[in-house]
């Protein structure tokens, strides 16, 4: 199994629990090392985690949209690496939008609490 438990699992909610029950941190990136920003919309970041239970990586996008409202919107997107490598390629080729849309595999899109899956 390449990628963590979590993306084998039917219940995207059930997924977001394992990642977060499971979550250690790898390595928290700066986005002006790259260039572009490594999250969508207004703030964000990109976050390296480990996977306690089956010490596989995954690769978090945290974005907000700031709303005239006082209604911020919070949007996380795990994605499943093989490696640290394999993180930071993706850091360096794709902003916060494009790795949203180059991204191949099946990974965890969290809108506002909203869990599904994308591919």
């Amino acid at each position: 199994m390449d990628n963590c438990e979590a993306f084998n699992m039917e219940d995207p909610k059930e997924a977001l629990n394992h990642i977060k029950e499971n979550w250690n941190v790898v390595k928290i990136y700066d986005d002006k090392s790259y260039g572009h920003n490594l999250y969508t919309w207004d703030d964000g970041n990109r976050i390296l985690g480990l996977c306690k239970t089956c010490n596989k990586y995954i690769l978090c996008q945290s974005s907000e949209y700031h709303s005239f409202k006082d209604n911020d919107s919070y949007y996380d997107d795990y994605f499943p690496v093989s490696s640290i490598d394999e993180a930071e390629e993706l850091n360096k080729k794709y902003n916060g939008f494009e790795i949203e849309k180059q991204f191949e595999k099946r990974w965890l899109s969290v809108a506002n609490d909203d869990c599904h899956w994308i591919n």
